[in-house]
This record gives C-alpha cells, sequence and structure tokens, in this order.
C-alpha cells in the first residue's frame, strides 16, 4: 500500500494488492483458520503430523512410514496421505499395489497389511512409473483433495509425507491442513545447520508447532565391536537443535535392513527401535483425548456356522459385538426383517451400530450407510469373532472396494449393488 496521495491516509490509499505491499496493516491481517479445507464429511482425524525435510534424499518418507507403523502397533487407527506427489514412495514401503477406489461419496484410502490407510498419486496411476509433470498448483490442489475428498473414516494419527523444500506444497499443507505439528528430518552433512532453520523459519512463520528433529543416516554400527562409524562426518544435530530450540527425536543409523524392507515393501515387519522416543513424545504433547468410556457397536453378517456372511443384501442376520476401552463387552444376534441393501441397512440403523463388517457390499448400500455415518469394513470372511478381534487390535486387512460383478443391464433394486440377485 503506497501513500502517492497525501490527502489519503494508508487505510484509504489501499488498493487491496498485499502482495507488493509491505504495510503490517489490518486489511492483510487473516485468519490462519480461513484458509483451512474442511475433511471429507465421513472423516474424523484426529491428530496430523507433518513430516518435512529441507532438502530430498534424507529419509523422510521411511520417518513417515516407521512413525505410522509404530503408531499402529501401539493401537492408535494410523494414516499416510502422501503430498509427495511427484515422488511418492510411500505405497512401495508398505507393498500396497491395489489401486483406490471410491463412490461419488468419494475416494477411499488403500490399507496395508496391519491397518495403516495410505493415499498417494501411485494408487491412482495407470502405471507407478509414470511421471507426474505437473505445475505447482494442480499438485496442490491435489494435496488438498487428498484431505478432503478421500473418505479417512476415523484415524487417531495422520503423518503427513511432504515433499523437500519450502515450495507451493509444503506452503499448501501448513496453510490448509489443521496440523498439530511437525517433524523435521535431516542427515548429518555440514549443510544441515542452514537446511534446518530454511524449514524451522517457514514454520514459524506459518504458525506451525516443530515437534522436534531426527537426524537419519547417522552412522553405521560395526557389527563386531558396535563402534558408530560416521560416514558423513560428526554429526551437528545436537548444536542445531539448541540453536532454534528443538528437540532431538532421534538419530537413526544407516542399516541394510531398512533399505532391505522398503524395497521389499516390508516396513511394517522392521522390529527397529529407532523411534520409540520420538512416538512417545508425539503421544505427549499431542495426546489422544479420550472418554472416559469409549463404547461402539460392530454389526457383522453372519451365517449359520458363525463366519463373516458373503453377500450384505442377502443377509438374514447380523452378530452385534458391544465394544468399551477396545475390548469386546457382550454380543447379540439380531435377525434381518427382510430383503434387500435397504431392508438390511434400517435394520442396522436400528441396532445402532457404528461400524459393519461384511463380505461383498454394493455402491448403493455402501453409499446408504455412509451417509448414515456409519463405517464399513467390507472384502472380509472367516470366524466373525476372530475378525473383530483383528479389526480392534489394528491387525485386520481392510478393501474399501464396493464389489459387484453384475453388468449395469441387471442392476435394479434389490442388493446393495442396486441388481436384483441378493447377492450382496
Amino acid at each position: 500500500m503506497s501513500e502517492e496521495n497525501n490527502g489519503m491516509n494508508k487505510e484509504e490509499a489501499c488498493q487491496g494488492s498485499c502482495g507488493s505491499c509491505t504495510e503490517n496493516c489490518a486489511s492483510r491481517k487473516t485468519n490462519k483458520e480461513d484458509f483451512l479445507v474442511p475433511a471429507n464429511p465421513f472423516s474424523k482425524i484426529k491428530r496430523v503430523i507433518g513430516v518435512v525435510s529441507g532438502k530430498g534424499g534424507v529419509g523422510k518418507s521411511f520417518i513417515t512410514s516407521y512413525m505410522a507403523v509404530n503408531m499402529q502397533k501401539k493401537g492408535y487407527q494410523t494414516a499416510i496421505l502422501d503430498a509427495d506427489i511427484t515422488g511418492p514412495s510411500i505405497p512401495r514401503s508398505f507393498g500396497i499395489s491395489e489401486k483406490c477406489k471410491g463412490t461419488e461419496l468419494g475416494l477411499f484410502p488403500s490399507f496395508s497389511k496391519n491397518g495403516t490407510k495410505v493415499m498417494s498419486l501411485n494408487l491412482l496411476l495407470d502405471e507407478e512409473e509414470i511421471p507426474v509433470v505437473w505445475r505447482g498448483p494442480v499438485i496442490a490442489n491435489t494435496v488438498k483433495q487428498f484431505w478432503s475428498e478421500v473418505i479417512w473414516d476415523k484415524v487417531d494419527y495422520m503423518f503427513v509425507d511432504m515433499p523437500p523444500g519450502t515450495g507451493d506444497v509444503p506452503l499448501t499443507v501448513f496453510q490448509s491442513l489443521p496440523l498439530d505439528g511437525i517433524i523435521i528430518v535431516t542427515s548429518p552433512q555440514e549443510l544441515v545447520s542452514m537446511i534446518v532453520g530454511k524449514a524451522v523459519n517457514m514454520a514459524k512463520a506459518m504458525g506451525i508447532p516443530i515437534l522436534g528433529i531426527v537426524e537419519n543416516y547417522s552412522y553405521i554400527s560395526c557389527g563386531s565391536c558396535g563402534e558408530k562409524i560416521r560416514v558423513f562426518g560428526e554429526s551437528h544435530v545436537d548444536e542445531v537443535a539448541k540453536k532454534y530450540g528443538l528437540k532431538v527425536l532421534a538419530q537413526i543409523p544407516i542399516d541394510t535392513q531398512i533399505a532391505k524392507a522398503i524395497d521389499k515393501g516390508m516396513v511394517e515387519d522392521l522390529e527397529g527401535d529407532w523411534l520409540n522416543e520420538a512416538v512417545a513424545f508425539v503421544e505427549q504433547v499431542c495426546p489422544i483425548e479420550e472418554t472416559e468410556e469409549r463404547k461402539f457397536k460392530i454389526a457383522v453378517t453372519t451365517d449359520q456356522e458363525k463366519n463373516v456372511y458373503g453377500h450384505f443384501g442377502g443377509c438374514e442376520k447380523f452378530t452385534i459385538y458391544e465394544v468399551k476401552n477396545g475390548k469386546i463387552d457382550n454380543s447379540t444376534t439380531i435377525e434381518n426383517k427382510g430383503k434387500g441393501h435397504s431392508a438390511v441397512v434400517e435394520c442396522i440403523k436400528e441396532a445402532q451400530a457404528d461400524v459393519v463388517i461384511c463380505g461383498g457390499i454394493g455402491e448403493a448400500a455402501m453409499n446408504e450407510l455412509l451417509q448414515a455415518n456409519i463405517g464399513v469394513i467390507p472384502g472380509q470372511s472367516g470366524n466373525v469373532e476372530e475378525v473383530v478381534k483383528a479389526f480392534l487390535t489394528g491387525s485386520l486387512m481392510t478393501s474399501q472396494t464396493a464389489t459387484c460383478s453384475h453388468s449395469d443391464s441387471d442392476k435394479e433394486e434389490g442388493c446393495g449393488c442396486g441388481c436384483n440377485c441378493g447377492c450382496h
């Protein structure tokens, strides 16, 4: 804002072009919440943690993956939003190859074998080797869509894997997502202070809390004597942390078992304790607030042998499990009052279930359940109680795919897929 007209004060002379103006007047002050993008209405995400780096090649995606893995092992429901659009590597770390599906209500994330939810551009591309040759605004908008158009359902901790640097995408994440804090990942090179400084200053400028710093590739342990060999020179992480008032969350060695696990898509099989302190600290500063007594109900399609019934719309009975503080409190069996997905959905509503576990289910049934704020875990089989226990421990392999093998000409009102066969 300039004062070319001496007869005007600063506010009167303002032309609304804040981009080239250096004045700190009231007209340029905005609330950070004005930029936040609302999550999908079927998402309930409690905590969002960004994982950032000032430069590439420091193992940021591994830190993101392994933080989520360790949180999942502790009983939390975790998710990863892969915001590194031009270099997405999260799906490969988990060995996820199944493409994401969706309905008119939104996209469903893919699931790792232990239940971590993942959304990445590679899960939407026909081939993961296809390059993403997009301009910054398009990439940034894709990140916002991953937040607002994906049906994440219930998530305790979401980790956002951000691209390196301080460009469009990190800025979009800082402005558009309700970050509870960020973890800065770095390596021991001499330039670390300057690189970390850029990330720190950007976070401070945006009002984002910095939870701490993780130094990757810190050393190699000698297999014979255990001596720590500093391949990249002596670590500077402590002095950098002191300079910027950060907490050192971890110093992770160069370890071949990490590289092998990532290459094989088996990050969940790693047993290292490298990030235990980081996980404990995040739990402490970003706790999941629980009510004194957590109760919810799970409805499971059930056949005569007490296995998960395979076809939602044709299900004759459900087992209703009442869960209290993460454990089965009691169970009852209810009979379905009619046939076809609408009747089955009404039965579920009357039972006041919060989650449905089933085998096959069609889009129409899934949409009705989601619109009633009832979670859906399809694609299951096996003993009903064992499946529920696996769900409660986070080890249930889930697939959010609405399945129907019928052509459009077959579809009439009936089961969950819209056809009249009664199969779903």
